[in-house]
């Protein structure tokens, strides 16, 4: 195995990893601050945000390290997307303005730090994914 491949497939578990830690986190604030997640944000949170970026390392450590790296840039721009628009944009719970009370502090540094993460990730994720295909 080349060493650039073997870095890119580590550094995408890596951030994988951060990235579940962090949503795992995020899930307690929610819980913490009393913030609903309905029936089909939850379904897009499990499918999208956790299992898909997970997906996409085991694809890059067994299969092909561009189709790994693409479909996890995919996955955490739509974790990105997802996450940005509810907890900084749209007026809802979610807004990490409209949290009060004990959990508020985790739900908004693990909702900032999962933007960051995501960002992160998308670039990263990306940029393998480029580098692969020349």
């Amino acid at each position: 195995m080349a060493a650039s491949a073997r870095f890119e497939r580590f550094t995408l578990a890596g951030i994988a990893a951060l990235h579940l830690g962090v949503g795992l986190t995020h899930t307690y604030g929610h819980v913490a601050a009393d913030v609903p997640i309905p029936a089909v944000q939850q379904a897009y949170i499990v499918i999208v945000v956790t299992l898909m970026p997970l997906a996409a390392v085991w694809l890059a450590f067994r299969r092909s390290v561009r189709l790994g790296a693409a479909l996890f840039a995919a996955s955490m721009y739509a974790s990105f997307v997802f996450g940005y628009l509810l907890h900084f944009v749209i007026d809802s719970p979610d807004l990490h303005s409209n949290v009060v009370g004990d959990g508020a502090g985790v739900f908004f540094h693990t909702a900032l730090s999962l933007a960051l993460i995501e960002f992160v990730g998308f670039a990263i994720g990306l940029v393998a994914a480029v580098r692969r295909i020349r």
